[in-house]
């Protein structure tokens, strides 16, 4: 019980967390001002640009993706380590996720640099 109380804690702390640094602007600045706001004949289905940077934006945003999923593997480990309680396997498994949450970043990183290095090369 009181393991699924801390789990409980740690994920609606990194909820609240994560929402704290998302939050741009006030709701309470009016409709004018409001990010969620688009003028209806604004809305393009249409993709902007040519064929090569559409398909560079979306690898960037996918390789983003898998990094924030990298970064919460991190948090998962760390979460996971603390909350060991002298428990070597626990640790260990934590230690394991690290490892290869942060072999995951360099991957995403590099891969990043590629599609940017290949994107420039091709105009």
């Amino acid at each position: 019980m009181k393991s699924l109380i801390q789990k409980t804690t740690a994920t609606v702390g990194t909820s609240a967390a994560f929402l704290a640094m998302m939050a741009d602007k006030a709701f309470a600045q009016g409709a004018g001002n409001s990010i969620f706001i688009q003028d209806p004949s604004t809305i393009s289905i249409t993709a902007k640009g040519d064929l090569a940077s559409n398909i560079t934006t979306l690898i960037n945003y996918f390789l983003g993706l898998l990094g924030l999923i990298a970064v919460a593997f991190l948090i998962y480990a760390g979460v996971l380590m603390v909350t060991a309680g002298g428990n070597e396997d626990q640790v260990t498994k934590g230690r394991k996720i690290i490892t290869y949450a942060v072999v995951g970043i360099v991957i995403i990183l590099l891969s990043y640099t590629i599609v940017q290095f290949v994107a420039n090369a091709l105009g």
